[in-house]
């Protein structure tokens, strides 16, 4: 049978008989985590099972004996419930060849719609769109009631976030879906008006953030976890990350794993990012999804009003 397992085995990490493979998690993920190891072992892959005390925000590090684990395994899948994308020890197993999937806050539900899909028709646009960011030298980006925010890209390299986790060194979220870049430090102006928030998630009203010289400055409305964490962690306030979703399968549900993800949707991160390409490192990188966004790229437009143009 066909599900989300043995897709992200077959159809994302492609994986062989006798591979090392680990799987990563929490207590509060490990029912998830073991329907993939199980999956796992019935393929003839090397499984095993890791269990470590849940991290208490995105970003932060995984215990050293998990970070050792990770460097000396072939495939790594992190079914966790906060990030350890933007971690020295995802970074670290990486350069030692792993081939590593996180997973932050993966539900049932997320893995159905937005991992057990085809992923070539969305491996096509993500990859078209990378390219079309790491060649502009400036974005624009315009949000709800015309809130707009501009930074400069020149000299980044945009990462295709597209689910092909085939190559030694390779990582990316799973579900995959996105094509995003560390724009340069210090040049991002302007206001992004957004939905969904994390950890918060999903917003009734936008949620108006204003940047200036690359820094967060301002949230509206105050009361939120969003807030006190960018503004309490050291570097938590740096604008770190531009990306677009381009996964069909995805939904917005509050859970920015998948929300980010989300087809013609745009996000901002803040926080670390020199684990792709940026200068920054914090504890924590949250981002944050605006719907139907418009983004220009040079002045011309690759994303309008949530529909893609590459």
């Amino acid at each position: 049978m066909v599900d989300w397992t043995y897709r992200i085995l077959h159809d994302y990490f492609r994986v062989s008989q006798g591979e090392e493979f680990l799987v990563l998690t929490d207590p509060r993920k490990e029912d998830l985590a073991r329907k993939l190891y199980e999956t796992a072992r019935h393929e003839h892959l090397d499984a095993a099972l890791m269990v470590v005390r849940a991290r208490h925000r995105h970003g932060e590090e995984p215990p050293r004996h998990a970070a050792e684990a990770m460097r000396g395994s072939d495939v790594v899948a992190a079914i966790t419930s906060w990030s350890i994308t933007h971690t020295d020890a995802r970074k670290r197993a990486c350069e030692e060849g792993a081939r590593v999937a996180t997973m932050p806050g993966l539900t049932e539900g997320t893995a159905r719609r937005a991992i057990d899909i085809d992923p070539r028709p969305m491996r096509k646009v993500t990859r078209r769109l990378a390219e079309a960011l790491t060649k502009a030298s400036e974005a624009e980006l315009i949000t709800e009631d015309g809130h707009r925010i501009t930074m400069e890209l020149e000299g980044r390299e945009a990462i295709p976030d597209d689910g092909d986790l085939s190559e030694p060194g390779s990582f990316g979220n799973l579900p995959a879906g996105e094509a995003f870049i560390a724009p340069v430090e210090g040049t991002a102006e302007g206001q992004i008006a957004v939905r969904s928030v994390a950890p918060d998630g999903l917003m009734d009203e936008p949620v108006i953030i204003t940047v200036e010289e690359g820094r967060l400055v301002d949230v509206e409305p105050e009361n939120l976890e969003f807030s006190l964490l960018v503004k309490e962690t050291e570097n938590g306030d740096w604008l770190a990350e531009l990306g677009v979703g381009t996964n069909p399968g995805a939904k917005l549900v509050g859970l920015v794993l998948e929300d980010e993800k989300v087809y013609g949707t745009a996000h901002v991160a803040f926080g670390d990012n020199h684990t792709f390409g940026g200068e920054i490192e914090s504890d924590v990188h949250l981002d944050v999804v605006a719907v139907k966004p418009t983004l220009k790229l040079d002045g011309k437009t690759v994303v309008k009003r949530g529909k893609l143009k590459v």
